[in-house]
């Protein structure tokens, strides 16, 4: 069971680090334009120090994968991975599209989660069966979503867009930025431990 933990969010938006220790959250916001190696691995140093964490091989560390910056998600990675090596800690990644989607496993419908990337948008579509399967992204077909039934996660940052008013409402709902919502993609096993990479759509 995955109990402590830190997070690595640092794709150009909502860039941040937070940690969960003896069932406490601690969250830093990073300063969006500053994400470098050594910036961010001080930034990581301090926060873990300063709440008096011990890194060993039952901690671990989640990293997002994207869709985002590329230099800041290859940055968190390798970080990541820098700290595995050293201290033999477990690493995992997860997306946007799973975070955003995580509030909303507990209906067990299907669930259409979208973001926009490169001007372009794209969704990754969960199947629940037992469990949820997340589709990997793929670029949105609008007109083939004015059909859908099921539950569709978009950003709050993209709901006043155009092609977003021929979705039907009801269907439709705003994610906020939750980094929390780690926890129910760890109950739900929606995290990527072997093919750790960022998730790059052109």
């Amino acid at each position: 069971m995955i109990k402590d933990f830190l997070i690595i969010n640092c794709t150009g938006k909502n860039n941040s680090i937070a940690l969960k220790i003896n069932n406490k959250f601690f969250i830093k916001e990073l300063q969006t334009n500053l994400i470098k190696n050594e910036i961010l691995t001080l930034d990581i140093f301090n926060f873990i120090k300063e709440h008096k964490v011990k890194i060993n091989s039952k901690f671990t560390i989640f990293a997002n994968a994207g869709p985002g910056s590329f230099s800041g998600i290859r940055i968190s990675l390798a970080i990541a991975k820098g700290i595995q090596l050293v201290k033999k800690v477990n690493i995992y990644s997860y997306n946007y599209f799973l975070l955003n989607a995580a509030p909303y496993l507990k209906d067990k419908e299907k669930i259409i989660s979208i973001q926009k990337t490169n001007n372009f948008y794209y969704y990754s579509e969960g199947i629940f069966d037992k469990n949820y399967n997340f589709t990997f992204p793929e670029k949105v077909n609008f007109n083939k979503l004015k059909k859908e039934k099921s539950i569709i996660v978009i950003p709050g940052e993209i709901k006043d867009n155009d092609v977003i008013h021929n979705i039907d409402l009801k269907k439709i709902r705003i994610a906020k930025f939750n980094l929390g919502n780690i926890d129910l993609l760890i109950e739900n096993n929606l995290l990527e431990n072997k093919l750790i990479k960022p998730l790059y759509l052109s």
